[in-house]
């Protein structure tokens, strides 16, 4: 049976959580590995080829550790070795950090003893040079880089192994459900908890982002609507937006037109199944914006980050986007022209382009 090495953001994200899901569920007939924790060793435990190792709960693990810690490494170097590949699939995985070189070191490293994969991802933000000339020198070794928008496909122009394709959930299969009339689905972030590498913080626009936010919530609430208020991710903090939200929107937990969604690790079908039964979504969470459009449901997006901008760019989105860094405010009737009057990007087109993502690796593993 073959194997494939899998890295992705594992701290029990949606979006990232999908990813995991989506390439597993492509190739069935192949055991991935992907070194993490004991909590998502219960989030994905329906994946039945997805080996979760988890070094800490493992006794097999920490026997090994005991007896001399560099074992540990040479396992896991063990069932690299022994895969057709080492993937990492995730969005935001080139970023700069301070600590660049570390990065640059890190993915040297794997380059150097596996064929080495990066799928669904974008490039930065990033502010040294030094630091794409470092990721080029990469690129140029890896068996294949898929960027998810223009923009990073063109910072690497003419380089074989790099190439460029919709966002892998673009190609997610979403719940057949009914829409319900007067419903909103909103997905907050906390900016208190975001960056953007070292170089771009959302600290400073928390407070306006919130008040706009729940100003235009207020007005959907006066009109009638219900709203759904989900979080994506609690350890980035998501839930505690949502709570800051609410009080400023003046509705306890108690005001049954105002329900929380909260994503455990487990119910990512409730959610879905929540988005596509809106009438309208309020995207602030990057995927959440794609599944909107996957779902062919109306969305406003709120961009924290050009990675979004450059996204809808590229698929010709034609709505308002709000963006949090400049304070935009928006009013009921102005949000109600993307909901009513939008058209939304092919999503059939969208799907089938998104899974050229895979392209290399069916050649790899199929």
């Amino acid at each position: 049976m073959k194997s494939v090495f899998l890295y992705a953001y594992d701290k029990q994200n949606l979006g990232d959580d999908l990813f995991i899901h989506t390439i597993c569920n492509r190739y069935p007939k192949v055991k991935f590995y992907l070194w993490t924790d004991k909590e998502n060793k219960a989030n994905f435990r329906r994946v039945k080829n997805l080996i979760v190792v988890d070094e800490k709960n493992s006794r097999m693990l920490r026997m090994l550790k005991k007896i001399r810690p560099s074992l540990l490494s040479r396992y896991e170097y063990h069932l690299k070795k022994k895969s057709k590949a080492v993937v990492y699939i995730g969005g935001s995985i080139f970023m700069e950090y301070e600590s660049w070189q570390g990065t640059i070191d890190w993915w040297t490293y794997l380059t150097d003893h596996f064929p080495t994969l990066a799928l669904g991802c974008n490039f930065g933000p990033y502010k040294s040079e030094e630091y794409r000339e470092g990721l080029t020198k990469i690129f140029e070794k890896m068996t294949d880089v898929c960027f998810r928008d223009n923009y990073s496909h063109a910072l690497f122009p003419s380089m074989p192994t790099v190439r460029k394709a919709p966002d892998i959930l673009f190609s997610y299969p979403i719940p057949k459900v009914e829409v319900e009339e007067k419903t909103l689905f909103v997905s907050p972030i906390n900016c208190l908890m975001r960056g953007e590498g070292a170089h771009v913080s959302l600290t400073d626009y928390n407070d306006s982002y919130l008040d706009n936010l729940s100003d235009l919530l207020k007005e959907y609430l006066a009109d009638g609507y219900t709203i759904t208020l989900s979080s994506f991710s609690k350890k980035e903090g998501d839930e505690e937006a949502i709570a800051s939200l609410r009080e400023k929107m003046g509705v306890p937990d108690t005001d049954s037109r105002v329900k929380n969604l909260f994503y455990d690790g487990t119910n990512e079908q409730d959610l879905l199944s929540a988005l596509a039964r809106a009438e309208g979504v309020v995207a602030t969470r990057f995927h959440a914006a794609i599944l909107a459009i996957a779902a062919q449901r109306p969305v406003l997006p709120i961009v924290y980050s050009d990675k979004t901008l450059h996204v809808l760019e590229d698929i010709g989105f034609s709505g308002r986007v709000l963006d949090l860094r400049r304070g935009d405010k928006i009013t009921f009737e102005e949000a109600q022209t993307n909901f009513v009057a939008l058209k939304l990007p092919d999503n059939h087109r969208l799907a089938k382009d998104a899974e050229g993502h895979f392209a290399k690796l069916d050649e790899m593993l199929l």
